[in-house]
């Protein structure tokens, strides 16, 4: 190993324990999601002999990158596209509403002749709407076109090492991947001897842009353990569509 890429594994490494107790837990993993939307089967679940997060705030220590890329002006324009799209929506189901009302009446009658100016009213809004939609959606991917650029080039600088580090771990201890089953379980799971954390992502029930981020430190002691994943003990990140 050089002394360039030492300076800045020492911290991750000394993360690594490669000893255990005489007995090794069985662990259960249960994701619970509250909405049937957002399917817990066929979820992966990462165990890691490292703490994921902590290696990667190691590296950008010793890396210095500078701030990540500021995503500001984005989520801003995420937000307003959500809010037309969702006011569109309800203008829509409107004159959808409204037509329907229209063709069961006789138009010769005063109440279409009411009705109609209204409707045309409705439809022309909602024509604009979409127009709105479209101008925002396309400021909106200009913009995230941008960030995309910026963010990829703060990572690689950022997280420079990362690939380095893995190729240290030996392969008992490398990276095990599970997933959930129409439980949205993962049972009777042995990992090997040492110190292992659980790393997962879901999207957050009812949102578009929000994920679920669980960082565990798995316990060391214990026969059979049951840890639950859900929104209380889950980090939250908004992230672009």
């Amino acid at each position: 190993m050089n002394r360039g890429l030492s300076r800045y594994l020492i911290v991750p490494l000394s993360m690594l324990v490669l000893f255990g107790c005489t007995t090794r837990p069985t662990f259960f993993i249960e994701l619970q999601l509250p909405f049937s939307d957002t399917p817990c089967q066929g979820t992966q679940i990462e165990f890691l002999s490292y703490n994921y997060p902590a290696v990667l705030d190691s590296l950008v220590q010793v890396n210095k990158p500078g701030p990540r890329p500021d995503s500001t002006d984005l989520m801003a324009l995420l937000a307003t596209y959500q809010e037309v799209l969702d006011r569109s929506a309800r203008v829509a189901d409107s004159v959808d509403r409204m037509r329907d009302e229209l063709e069961k009446m006789d138009n010769r009658s005063v109440d279409y002749r009411k009705k109609y100016p209204v409707f045309q009213a409705v439809d022309k809004q909602m024509q604009g709407m979409l127009d709105r939609r479209h101008q925002v959606h396309e400021q909106y991917l200009q913009v995230k076109s941008v960030y995309d650029m910026k963010l990829q080039q703060w990572s690689e600088s950022a997280y420079k090492g990362f690939g380095d580090f893995k190729t240290t771990i030996t392969p008992e201890l490398q990276t095990k991947v599970e997933t959930t089953d129409q439980d949205c379980m993962v049972k009777k799971l042995q990992l090997p001897f040492g110190r292992w954390w659980l790393h997962a992502e879901a999207r957050r029930p009812g949102s578009t842009n929000e994920m679920l981020i669980w960082d565990i430190a798995l316990p060391t002691a214990g026969d059979s353990i049951m840890i639950t994943l859900n929104e209380e003990n889950a980090n939250i990140r908004s992230e672009p569509l």
